[in-house]
């Protein structure tokens, strides 16, 4: 696809005139704004810590300072401030000072590639005091002879909690030296771990805390999350103990804010252009002008689609896709060619969110709304060279809630940012993590993490007032990050070229489907679902795929209670089935044609929230399409009040349900937790039921179009395309609902 080279303006003076010189600019700047540098304050400093960081050359900042004195006086701290703010320092200088005394301190990063890229920044600030050598990754790549130096001589230790899982509690034998010195575990990151992957991780730091407790170690604990709205409840939900939270304000350098409409394709505005084409036109200009730019997309599939738009272009070798699922190998040939200059844009998925160390970048471009306050200004954050002026433009999708903050740009820089939420107790994930305490030491009868209403299994017995597991390898029963079945991707000559989970298998690279890898197509030739494989032969084809399924929910009326008037939570049974598949035209969608492709069945229990809606006022032709555009609409909006994504949600409605329900009988909209066990995420938002509800009025109200589009009643998702929607129908539900009283737009 050709995509026109800007103009060079110079000299510089910010980044709106750079904007407006691109070749066919249409004023897609619909609100700019600079905000000013804040930087933090120095703050005397003269407790127990100064040595190390006199020894250093540092001199702490006032929130610094602030966690320094709390710790000193024995409390569990959390850092929850912005990128670059120095929240390391806080961790690193305790441990130092921990080390110089030999005691260990376990640190905790969400991946394998943080954790490396952090260990190299810990040995430099280790050097001075000649324990640069103590400093080691412990994680699946990490050679048998390094293991053995890292149990035996390892006084900090960088992980992530698969390898802490897997590799070192169920051998804590083996780290016991290690273990009964434990001063400190540092949780970095603490805000990525949520949902799923969050409540195995509170499990797992019980699960440490108490093989420590064992070898007679009390570490004190301190974590370093993004700005969240809880971030002590978090981190004392992670980890089961207490904590002080530490938080501040404010960056180095200015931030230029533009949020970027896509040029309108009609007189109305109503048809635009695609977001994905604005910003691969995006990365032609910053790859040209030689600036160092990020861009961040919602989705595997979109992250591929831009890289692939600026393929046939003068600076095609200079942008590049990065996202998980990609080979390690391949992840860290993308960060260190971007490192060294090689590459001027990276198009990655949330992959990139994290501190990885890819220097220092000139722009951040969002392609959609990230899914929460606090992702935003996570991403944003990554812009600035020093105290160089800054960029973050944000693109916003055909997408409900993309529509939101478009018509109130204001709001993403004032909103206040979402609670996270992990969930130790919950029913699926917590059984098979009894069976792993249990391996590990078995349990008392009279120990907190033992929660009598969920350890009834089979494979657990009582004996002497104490809980064991007959299990002879309860770990490997647990996947702790997906569905718990992994897809290897092959290429024709046998090479693994990345992996998905079960789901993401059956949705994305079903037989006939077209994967997109490193920009270029592939077509999934076999889904072997036995030895989970999935074979890719070069293609050439001028279109995607996307896929068709269907979902039915099953409630148990045992588990179910009215959260308030005419709304309902409780435990359900969902079960998904892809049917087919769409081909649709790279660049215009056009839609090409429809396949019908079969997969297995996928089935879980999870949470769901249900309410019957006032379908009385509408003709009976109008309830299915009135229910099924209400359910889009509030699931693209539930984000804004849960710190969730879209994908982490899934909506079922009924004109009729075909069992009886204990909230009564009629039409029926369930929206539900997109994981095992459920997250939380479907009960948080019923528990704003009445802001919920009203948004979605707000919006559907709000939105010009007149029969419905993108931006409010169509879904991405939608397991039928997004056939039989009725835009008025769901309005006048939302109107009646929420109690306000809108007239439709025209």
């Amino acid at each position: 696809m050709p995509v026109m080279l800007p103009l060079a303006v110079e000299p510089f003076g910010g980044y709106k005139p750079w904007l407006e010189a691109l070749p066919g600019y249409a004023g897609q700047i619909a609100f700019h704004r600079v905000l000013p540098a804040r930087p933090p304050e120095v703050a005397p400093y003269e407790g127990a810590f100064k040595p190390v960081l006199a020894r250093l050359g540092l001199a702490p900042y006032l929130h610094q300072a602030e966690a320094f004195t709390m710790l000193e006086a024995g409390a569990n701290v959390v850092m929850a401030t912005p990128t670059a703010s120095g929240k390391s320092l806080v961790f690193q200088a305790p441990v130092l000072a921990a080390m110089q005394e030999g005691g260990t301190a376990l640190f905790l990063y969400p991946t394998k590639a943080l954790a490396r890229d952090q260990r190299s920044r810990l040995e430099t600030l280790a050097d001075p005091f000649e324990l640069a050598d103590r400093v080691f990754t412990y994680d699946g790549d990490t050679p048998p002879a390094q293991r053995r130096k890292a149990r035996e001589q390892g006084l900090a230790i960088l992980t992530n909690p698969d390898m802490l899982h897997f590799g070192i509690l169920p051998r804590h034998g083996s780290w016991a030296r290690f273990l009964a010195r434990l001063r400190y575990v540092v949780i970095d990151e603490a805000h990525y771990h949520r949902g799923v992957f969050g409540s195995h991780v509170a499990l797992i730091l019980r699960r440490l805390l108490r093989v420590a407790a064992h070898y007679g170690a009390r570490p004190q604990m301190i974590a370093a999350s993004a700005t969240i709205a809880n971030p002590a409840a978090h981190a004392a939900s992670l980890s089961g103990q207490t904590f002080e939270a530490v938080t501040a304000a404010g960056r180095a350098s200015e931030l230029e804010y533009v949020v970027w409409r896509p040029r309108a394709l009609d007189a109305s505005g109503e048809r635009r252009r695609s977001a994905n084409l604005e910003a691969a036109e995006l990365a032609v200009w910053a790859a040209t002008h030689d600036l160092r730019m990020l861009i961040f997309t919602g989705s595997r599939k979109t992250a591929e689609l831009i890289g692939r738009y600026t393929r046939g272009t003068a600076v095609e070798d200079k942008i590049r896709s990065y996202r998980a699922g990609y080979t390690a190998t391949e992840r860290a040939r993308l960060e260190e060619s971007f490192r060294a200059g090689e590459l001027a844009v990276l198009v990655s998925t949330s992959a990139l969110e994290l501190g990885i160390d890819i220097g220092g970048l000139d722009a951040v471009v969002m392609v959609g709304y990230p899914g929460s306050v606090n992702a935003f200004w996570q991403r944003a954050g990554r812009a600035g060279r020093g105290r160089e002026r800054a960029l973050t433009l944000w693109i916003p999708r055909e997408d409900p809630l993309d529509e939101y903050f478009l018509q109130r740009p204001e709001l993403l820089l004032g909103s206040p940012p979402e609670s996270a939420v992990a969930d130790w107790q919950n029913p699926y994930l917590y059984p098979p993590h009894l069976h792993c305490a249990a391996f590990e030491l078995p349990v008392g009868e009279d120990e907190p993490i033992l929660l009598p209403d969920l350890a009834a299994d089979r494979g657990l017995e009582r004996r002497g007032g104490r809980v064991y597991t007959t299990l002879k390898a309860p770990h490997r029963r647990i996947n702790l990050r997906g569905s718990g079945v992994t897809f290897t991707l092959r290429d024709a000559q046998g090479r693994a070229m990345g992996h998905l989970d079960e789901r993401q298998a059956y949705w994305e690279a079903h037989p006939g489907a077209v994967y997109l890898h490193q920009g270029e197509s592939y077509l999934v030739r076999n889904l072997d679902a036995k030895k989970r494989e999935i074979v890719l032969l070069p293609g050439l084809e001028d279109y995607y795929t996307q896929p068709r399924a269907a979902t039915e929910i099953e409630v148990y009326p045992e588990a179910a209670r009215e959260l308030s008037p005419g709304v309902w939570v409780g435990r359900v049974r969902m079960r998904e089935q892809v049917t087919g598949y769409v081909k649709k035209r790279y660049v215009t969608e056009a839609v090409l044609g429809e396949v019908e492709q079969p997969m297995p069945e996928v089935s879980f229990d999870t949470e769901a929230v249900w309410f019957h809606p006032p379908v009385g006022e509408l003709a009976a032709e109008e309830v299915p399409g009135g229910i099924h555009a209400l359910e889009h609409t509030m699931i693209g909006l539930l984000p804004l009040f849960v710190l969730a994504e879209r994908g982490d949600v899934g909506g079922v409605s009924y004109p009729v349900y075909p069992r009886p329900l204990p909230s009564g009988e009629g039409a029926v909209v369930f929206i539900y937790d997109g994981y095992p066990g459920g997250v939380g995420y479907s009960r948080a938002g019923a528990e704003q039921w009445p802001r919920w509800i009203a948004a979605t009025a707000e919006l559907l109200e709000r939105c010009p179009c007149e029969d419905g589009c993108p931006r409010c009643v169509l879904s991405p998702k939608c397991g039928n395309g997004n056939q039989f929607l009725d835009k008025r129908a769901a309005l006048t539900l939302a109107r009646r609902m929420s109690g306000l009283r809108f007239q439709l737009a025209r």
